[in-house]
C-alpha cells in the first residue's frame, strides 16, 4: 500500500472515528499535501492530534498535544488564546535512506482574532518549538507555524486559507521544509 494511501486512510479514520468526541476537526489540501487536525475540549484543556503527510519531500508529521486555553476568551470574546505542548513523530526520506522516524517536544501556542468589524472574518496563527533538549532521534531541532485567514460560513464551520510550514533540522545539518506554502481548508466544530 502506498504511504499517500495510507496517510489518508488514517487521516479519514482519526477524524471519522473522533466525531463522536471531537470539539472540532480541520482538514486542509493542496494537490500535495493532506492535513488534518482534531480538538478534545474539556473546559480550559484541549487535548489535540493530527496528521500531515507532503508527497512532494515524502514525509508526514504526527502530532498530540495539550493546552490551556485562556478562560475569558473562550467565553465568546474576540481573542482566543492556547499555550501547550506537543509531541510530534516525523517520519521522513532522509538522503534517500529508508524512511527514518524522528520524535520531539515542542512548546507553543496559538491566538484567534475575530474582527469585530466584520465579525465573520478572523485570523488565526500558530507557532510550537522543538529545541535541540527536547528533539530525539537524529532530530537537532524542529518547528510548525501556520497563520490563516477564516471566514465563519456558519456557526459552527469557518473556511480559510491557510499559509504553513513545518521545519526539520537534522544532526548533520540536513533540513527538510513540510507542507510549506498556501491551502484551503475547513473547521468544523461539533
Amino acid at each position: 500500500m502506498n504511504q499517500k494511501f495510507k496517510t489518508l486512510l488514517l487521516t479519514a479514520g482519526v477524524l471519522g472515528a473522533s466525531f463522536t468526541y471531537a470539539s472540532n476537526a480541520t482538514v486542509s489540501l493542496t494537490n500535495e499535501t493532506a492535513q488534518g487536525d482534531i480538538d478534545l475540549q474539556l473546559g480550559n484543556i484541549n487535548l489535540n492530534a493530527g496528521i500531515t503527510h507532503d508527497v512532494d519531500v515524502n514525509a508526514s508529521t504526527t502530532h498530540v498535544g495539550i493546552n490551556v486555553q485562556d478562560s475569558e476568551s473562550g467565553g465568546g470574546g474576540p481573542l482566543e488564546i492556547g499555550v501547550g505542548i506537543r509531541a510530534i513523530l516525523i517520519d521522513a526520506d532522509i538522503n534517500d535512506d529508508e524512511d527514518e522516524l524522528s520524535a520531539a517536544l515542542g512548546v507553543g501556542g496559538w491566538y484567534r482574532y475575530t474582527i469585530q468589524q466584520a465579525n465573520r472574518l478572523s485570523l488565526y496563527a500558530s507557532l510550537y518549538y522543538s529545541p535541540e533538549v527536547l528533539s530525539f532521534s537524529n532530530l537537532d531541532h524542529t518547528y510548525t507555524y501556520e497563520t490563516r485567514l477564516e471566514y465563519m460560513t456558519t456557526q459552527n464551520a469557518r473556511a480559510f486559507i491557510r499559509y504553513g510550514n513545518t521545519v526539520v533540522v537534522y544532526d548533520d545539518g540536513e533540513r527538510n521544509e513540510i507542507n510549506r506554502g498556501f491551502s484551503v481548508g475547513a473547521n468544523v466544530g461539533f
